[in-house]
C-alpha cells in the first residue's frame, strides 16, 4: 500500500495543545508565572547572560541582552518548536503563550509585532539594551484565529 502526503490529516495544533495542558504546567492548567520562567529558560540556555520578568499590572514580559528567537520567531509563535539545547522532548514555550493568554507580543530592536490579541503590549518601559522581549497576558484567551 503506497501513501501520498495528502493521505495525511493536518492537526489541529491549538486543539491538540488545549486538550493536553496539564502537560505543559505543573499544576495542569495554565500558569502564567510558570510560563514566563520556561520563556526566561529559554533565554538563558541559549547563552543571555542578563534576563529579566516583568510584572505590569496584566502583562508579564520576559526581556533578554540576547534575541534567543532570532533564527526562530517565525516558527516559535505558530508551532511546537524542538528545543534540544534543553535536552530531549524539550520545546519552545512560546507557542503555549499564544494557546493560553489573551494576549501575546514580541520586540526586538528592529520593532514590535503583536501576536495575538489586539491590546498594546505592556506600558512599562522595558531595558532598552534587550535584544528580545516577550510580553502575554496574565488571563486566558481564547483560541486564536486560524488566520493569524
Amino acid at each position: 500500500m503506497k501513501y501520498d502526503p495528502d493521505d495525511i490529516p493536518e492537526i489541529d495544533l491549538m486543539g491538540y495543545l488545549e486538550r493536553n495542558e496539564n502537560r505543559f504546567f505543573r499544576s495542569g492548567a495554565f500558569d502564567a508565572i510558570e510560563l514566563a520562567g520556561m520563556i526566561a529558560t529559554e533565554a538563558l540556555t541559549l547563552g543571555a547572560g542578563n534576563v529579566h520578568i516583568r510584572s505590569d499590572g496584566e502583562w508579564l514580559t520576559v526581556a533578554a541582552d540576547l534575541d534567543w528567537l532570532e533564527s526562530q520567531e517565525h516558527k516559535a509563535f505558530c508551532s511546537i518548536t524542538p528545543f534540544p539545547q534543553a535536552g530531549p522532548n524539550s520545546m519552545l514555550a512560546e507557542i503555549l503563550a499564544v494557546a493560553f493568554s489573551a494576549g501575546v507580543a514580541t520586540a526586538t530592536r528592529l520593532g514590535s509585532k503583536v501576536v495575538k490579541g489586539s491590546a498594546a503590549a505592556p506600558t512599562s518601559t522595558v531595558d532598552p539594551d534587550s535584544a528580545r522581549t516577550v510580553s502575554f497576558r496574565r488571563s486566558r484567551g481564547s483560541r486564536p484565529s486560524e488566520s493569524a
